[in-house]
């Protein structure tokens, strides 16, 4: 086949050819376990967009909605007491890094990072705001995304005692988080009812997977790497909250769920699945084995030890290899991803 991707008709063949594969629906068990089953039955394009959306991408913007608009009601009286508001934002923190990991569908459609996690932290941009003093979120919309976001709440609760303007200022942000949050997860439920068929779902399929060799290289370069290399401590994302690792652990958890699949979860078994059943055992496998590798690595990697930030790197790197490199080709998929950062 001569195609950049593979067609409908090629899709619909390919299954014909390997339908014999299929094995019978099996109780939920671990990663692991499912990986020593015999037979694996081929997915349909359709079948994995719906899927996912239904073991991963819901229930990551359902945590998201949820623990965002924790944090809003938390932080709408003010600060106090402090250690409660900082634990409700590294909730939202790390259910945001999950979702995102893999950017797809409202996150693209609605640049949901630039209101959300525009990162590094502008310091003097957020000062200036809190010093405009806007009002509402109508007044919030004439601030720049440098001064808004997550990062930038992180920036105001670590402050020693924030001050009254600063902890409305957070609190107006929250607010917006919040509703970003619910847009978002309104927008994938809108996703998970279309009926979907091969011919809506391959060119989704085929995003979803650039998005997550996409997602890999954030992680590898611009949250490990880059700070890694400008040596100073503050580089380090979610420094001021000491949540560096716990950001890096969910960023990988949200990019290991759409790789391998949820843990305990047979409907969406991942692009592991997805090579499998489509009789590409071998390059499954080796991108099982790599994300297993992975996963030690990330939640090695601590910043006060650069062989373990190498290691993670390199251990990244060889994942998304995997991914692009040999899965993506053998399902004739063109990459390309989309730069969902907010910097």
């Amino acid at each position: 086949m001569n195609a950049t991707t593979l067609s409908r008709r090629q899709w619909l063949a390919l299954a014909v050819g390997v339908s014999a594969m299929a094995g019978s629906p099996l109780r939920a068990q671990s990663r692991r376990q499912r990986n020593q089953r015999v037979a694996w039955p081929f997915v349909y394009p359709a079948d994995f967009v719906r899927n996912a959306l239904q073991a991963h991408f819901l229930p990551a913007a359902e945590a998201f909605a949820a623990s965002s608009a924790a944090l809003s009601d938390q932080l709408a009286p003010g600060c106090a007491p402090l250690p409660a508001a900082r634990e409700r934002w590294r909730a939202a923190l790390l259910a945001w890094e999950r979702l995102a990991a893999v950017a797809v569908g409202p996150l693209i459609e609605r640049r949901s990072a630039r209101t959300v996690d525009f990162w590094p932290t502008r310091a003097a941009m957020v000062d200036a705001a809190v010093a405009a003093a806007p009002a509402d979120l109508t007044a919030l919309e004439r601030i720049g995304a440098p001064a808004k976001g997550l990062p930038a709440i992180e920036y105001l609760l670590w402050q020693t005692q924030p001050d009254a303007a600063q902890c409305s200022y957070a609190a107006l942000l929250a607010q917006e988080c919040a509703a970003e949050a619910k847009a978002i997860l309104a927008a994938f439920h809108d996703m998970a009812r279309r009926e979907w068929t091969t011919d809506t779902a391959l060119p989704v399929l085929q995003d979803w997977i650039g998005q997550a060799v996409g997602g890999l290289e954030q992680l590898r370069w611009k949250r490990i790497g880059k700070p890694a290399r400008g040596g100073r401590k503050t580089d380090w994302p979610r420094f001021a909250s000491g949540t560096t690792r716990a950001s890096w652990q969910a960023t990988w958890n949200g990019l290991e769920d759409f790789v391998r699949g949820p843990e305990n979860n047979e409907a969406f078994t991942g692009v592991t699945g997805l090579l499998r059943g489509r009789g590409d055992i071998d390059i499954g496998d080796e991108l099982e084995a790599s994300a297993e590798r992975t996963h030690a690595s990330v939640f090695a990697a601590d910043p006060a030890k650069p062989a373990s930030i190498s290691s993670a790197q390199k251990a990244v790197a060889q994942t998304k290899s995997v991914l692009e490199d040999k899965a993506a080709a053998a399902m004739q998929i063109m990459v390309g991803f989309s730069d969902a950062d907010g910097d």
